[in-house]
């Protein structure tokens, strides 16, 4: 039973940020109002932000310096380092149990945390906690929303690992602290940290979703690593995805092949979308591919072949002109 008089706090939450001065205030004040029956702390880490946003976090710390702990960077440590969460903040934390928020996003449930922590300290054998989430622009509209099941349930870890990190909204993740430092060296392929994450915890013990709605997931927002990787070239892209095949095989290992097929048909899919980065569209609409061209949208598609045929025939004439200039 949690109680109300227990001094140290039973969950941090870390809450990484990087030029996020339109959004951040927002964020910390989500953790603020979270309404609990135990301490709860924030760690907060601003990575040599240059548009206020140090400046935002500052003023929280010392306003609140028995909730929060600011760790203010001078030198950008995602430059150096991009996996902040597992190598700077997550072995600092001392509390039982650690929450994820990124400084973009925010919650919307003030009992998120209560609900969470609740559930998982009747239930020991829990490893991870999630729930749903909304899509929201910048501009706080709600556009969709993550609810991979209608009710309260124990996740089927073959739908987690088909999912990838579309699965469930990183920002509802709780999972036990010292899982979390435990986390196997291969989880360092990749440089989205919340896919390791809840794979590690759905494969652990077990993952509970909670069928309310915590959080709100800022779309397009410049920065964010969905972004990022929106943007990104091609050849990362491809680094992305064969790190995320790596990550597959490893936790495949980690698990004695109990989710062997599930698995395989998330390598399968990070294979896929290699084909259509190099515009192998004829291999992609082959076995074992076809599978997922086929739930593609005829937008998809289309984009698809535009990507293949026009950008060729763009290249083409660029390399036209650049060779009658000589």
């Amino acid at each position: 039973m949690i109680m109300q008089q227990q001094l140290d706090p039973i969950v941090t939450v870390i809450l990484p940020t990087h030029n996020h001065a339109p959004f951040i205030a927002q964020a910390i004040e989500s953790v603020l109002m979270q309404q609990t029956e135990y301490p709860f702390h924030i760690l907060l880490h601003d990575d040599a932000s240059i548009d206020g946003t140090a400046d935002i976090c500052r003023e929280y710390a010392a306003k609140y310096p028995d909730k929060i702990t600011l760790i203010a960077q001078t030198v950008n440590q995602y430059t150096i380092d991009r996996r902040i969460q597992s190598h700077i903040l997550i072995p600092k934390v001392k509390a039982k149990y650690t929450a994820i928020l990124d400084g973009d996003d925010y919650w919307v449930d003030p009992l998120k945390l209560q609900k969470q922590i609740s559930y998982m300290e009747s239930h020991p054998d829990c490893t991870l906690c999630i729930g749903g989430a909304h899509l929201v622009d910048v501009n706080n509209q709600v556009v969709g929303q993550v609810t991979p099941y209608q009710e309260d349930c124990i996740v089927n870890p073959e739908d987690m690992i088909r999912g990838g990190g579309g699965f469930n909204a990183t920002n509802t993740i709780v999972m036990p602290t010292q899982l979390l430092k435990d986390l196997p060296k291969f989880a360092d392929y990749v440089e989205a940290e919340d896919i390791p994450f809840q794979l590690l915890g759905v494969l652990t013990g077990y993952a509970w979703y909670i069928a309310d709605i915590l959080m709100a997931y800022r779309l397009a927002v410049p920065g964010s690593w969905s972004t990022r990787q929106y943007a990104s070239a091609m050849e990362t892209r491809i680094k992305t995805s064969r790190d995320l095949i790596a990550l597959n095989e490893g936790y495949d290992a980690y698990s004695g092949g109990k989710y062997h097929d599930a698995f395989v048909r998330a390598i399968r899919y990070q294979e896929f979308l290699i084909l259509t980065y190099q515009h192998k569209l004829k291999e992609a609409k082959q076995p074992p591919y076809r599978f997922f061209y086929d739930r593609l949208s005829w937008k998809r598609k289309l984009r698809l072949f535009g990507e293949k045929y026009f950008n060729g025939i763009t290249m083409r004439c660029l390399a036209w002109a650049r060779n009658r200039k000589k």
